[in-house]
This record gives structure tokens, C-alpha cells and sequence, in this order.
């Protein structure tokens, strides 16, 4: 059981790296991830199991990808209002949030 929860996790383990390095995830949160990851695969391979397990681990991943997409548009704003002033900035950031950029 442990040798399968292990390779699941370190299949997951560059995926997690590059959300780090593009800035999405800091270290930290990576961790994170990767603790709650482990406990909820060990959950899912207990010799019961529970339809809330499986359902837990159904509703984390989505709440980590949901985070992903959001932190995804703020990346993709805060780049491309890159070195504008202020008065600038704040135009641009409410028209691109507004959907009229």
C-alpha cells in the first residue's frame, strides 16, 4: 500500500515543481499539497473505504485546480500591466477585469 501512495505522489512531484517555478505556488504551499495528497491516497487505500473519502479527495483537487485558474489570471494581469504607473495600472487592471480588454 505504501509503495503505491509513494509513486502516485512522485508522479505529481513535477507538476507541483513547475507551479512553483512559473510562481503560482510557493514552496511552501507545495508542501502543503503534497501532505494532504498523501493523507487522503493513504485514505483511499485502506482496506475500507469510505464514498466520502473518495469524495474529499474529488472536492481537494478541484479546490487546488479552481486556485490554480484564479492565480493564473492574476499572473496573466500583473504581466501584462508590467511597469505601468499607477493611474495606468489601475485603468488597465479594471477594463481587463471587466472583460473591455
Amino acid at each position: 500500500m505504501a509503495e503505491v501512495v509513494q509513486q502516485r505522489i512522485e508522479d505529481r512531484i513535477p507538476e507541483l515543481e513547475q507551479l512553483e517555478r512559473v510562481g503560482l505556488f510557493t514552496k511552501k504551499e507545495v508542501k502543503s499539497i503534497i501532505k494532504k495528497v498523501t493523507a487522503l491516497e493513504y485514505k483511499l487505500h485502506r482496506l475500507i473505504v469510505n464514498k466520502e473519502d473518495f469524495i474529499a479527495y474529488i472536492q481537494y483537487e478541484i479546490n487546488v485546480l479552481e486556485l490554480i485558474k484564479k492565480r493564473r489570471i492574476h499572473w496573466r494581469a500583473m504581466k501584462f500591466l508590467e511597469g505601468e504607473s499607477v493611474e495606468r495600472f489601475t485603468s488597465k487592471y479594471t477594463l481587463l477585469q471587466t472583460g473591455h480588454l
